[in-house]
């Protein structure tokens, strides 16, 4: 039965709130591909159309996990279910982060047919970066309750990866380009599930509280 309701919550999630987010996410592979030399790279410099701009594959797919209850009679709607919001999240989450995977796998097999030295460093380097940068714009959005937010964190702090490597030490978004290195890959990974998983529980109770204050009230 449960099994059958996390099918459904996939199914309409996929049919009505995935779209965009995946043409949205479609459009920055695109534009990286029309915008960057992806033929005959050495290894540093394949890592720069990945690392400089397909890292917004994961802003488009995951800062509109929380757009759908934006609209207050949809937030209204989800309250009123038996599912956890929360669960539903995360069914979001993980579709859009697998998108954001096969998106960057694809971005490096196109290299790979264009001659360079591209391998699974690059992959890895590349889905940290999205996932983290996706994850601060996910938790911006989450906080705040305000999609809007989300995008102008992530457009920050990608800007701040212009003049702070230093200070950003493991999340330096451009680590690959500069040391050749995917080091900071698993620092990385790890720092977008702590957000998300901060953020979602935080939600959580947020909607827990708002849903138990509304009946209060309801009651008198």
């Amino acid at each position: 039965m449960q099994k059958r309701s996390y099918g459904k919550i996939l199914s309409v999630n996929l049919k009505h709130n995935f779209k965009m987010p995946i043409v949205s996410a479609l459009g920055v592979l695109i534009l990286t591909l029309l915008l960057f030399n992806t033929t005959a790279l050495q290894s540093k410099e394949a890592a720069r159309p990945i690392e400089f701009l397909l890292c917004f594959t994961g802003v488009m797919l995951l800062v509109p996990v929380f757009y759908p209850e934006q609209d207050e009679t949809i937030r209204d709607v989800i309250r009123s279910k038996k599912i956890d919001y929360t669960v539903v999240c995360i069914v979001r989450v993980l579709y859009s982060t697998a998108a954001m995977a096969a998106l960057t796998a694809f971005m490096v097999l196109i290299m790979k047919w264009g001659e360079c030295d591209v391998g699974m460093d690059h992959f890895w380097s590349g889905a940290a970066d999205a996932w983290f940068l996706g994850a601060v714009g996910f938790t911006a959005a989450g906080l705040t309750n305000n999609i809007t937010a989300g995008y102008m964190s992530t457009v920050l702090y990608y800007l701040a990866n212009y003049g702070l490597r230093n200070e950003l030490g493991p999340f330096y978004l451009f680590a690959m380009s500069y040391s050749g290195s995917s080091d900071t890959a698993g620092p990385k990974i790890l720092g977008a599930v702590i957000l998300m998983g901060v953020t979602l529980t935080l939600c959580r109770n947020r909607q827990k509280m708002s849903w138990t204050d509304r009946q209060i009230l309801w009651s008198r």
